[in-house]
C-alpha cells in the first residue's frame, strides 16, 4: 500500500496525476444511499463543476462501471493508494496490467539505445507498479539498476 486517502482532494489528485504517481485508488467498499454495497471498488474518474465535486466513477469487482453523483454516495470506507499489482479487484487488475505492460512496452519502444535518468524513472515506476517480476515477463529491463539488484540471491 503506498498511503491511506483521506478524501475527495486527495482521491482527485491521485487520479488526475495516475501517469506520474502509478497506481490506483480501491475503496474497500462503497455504500450509496440506495442500500447499495460495492466491495474493492476501484474509483476511476472524479469530475468537478466549478470547485465542487459532482460525480465519481468507479468499477465493480464483476467489472460493472458505475458513474454516482457525490450526494448519492452515502460512505467510502478504506480507500487507499495501491500499486497495480495490489489490486484486489481482479478484473481491474487485469485491465490496468494490460494497459501498463503496452506503456512500458511503447517506452522501451522509443527509447531503445538511449537511456537516460528521465526513461529510467519512468520505466521503473511502470514496472514497479505492475510487479517487477511480470514485468520482467514481457520486457527486457537490464538497463534498470534496482533490476538487476533484484535478481542477487543470497545463501547466508
Amino acid at each position: 500500500m503506498r498511503y491511506q486517502i483521506n478524501g475527495y482532494t486527495d482521491m482527485y489528485t491521485v487520479i488526475a496525476n495516475e501517469r506520474k504517481v502509478g497506481g490506483a485508488i480501491e475503496a474497500g467498499q462503497v455504500r450509496l444511499r440506495t442500500g447499495e454495497v460495492f466491495a474493492n471498488a476501484v474509483l476511476t474518474r472524479m469530475e468537478m463543476s466549478g470547485a465542487h465535486f459532482c460525480s465519481i466513477g468507479f468499477v465493480t469487482e464483476e467489472g460493472q462501471r458505475l458513474i454516482v453523483h457525490v450526494n448519492d454516495i452515502s460512505m467510502i470506507a478504506d480507500a487507499r493508494h495501491v500499486n497495480v499489482c495490489e489490486l484486489t479487484n481482479d478484473c481491474m487488475r487485469a485491465e490496468k496490467t494490460s494497459d501498463r505492460l503496452k506503456r512500458l512496452k511503447r517506452l522501451c519502444e522509443l527509447n531503445e539505445g538511449s537511456c537516460t535518468p528521465t526513461f529510467q524513472e519512468e520505466a521503473l515506476l511502470l514496472a514497479e507498479d505492475i510487479g517487477v517480476e511480470e514485468a520482467l515477463k514481457h520486457v527486457d529491463l537490464s538497463f534498470l539498476p534496482q533490476v538487476e539488484k533484484a535478481r542477487v540471491f543470497r545463501i547466508a
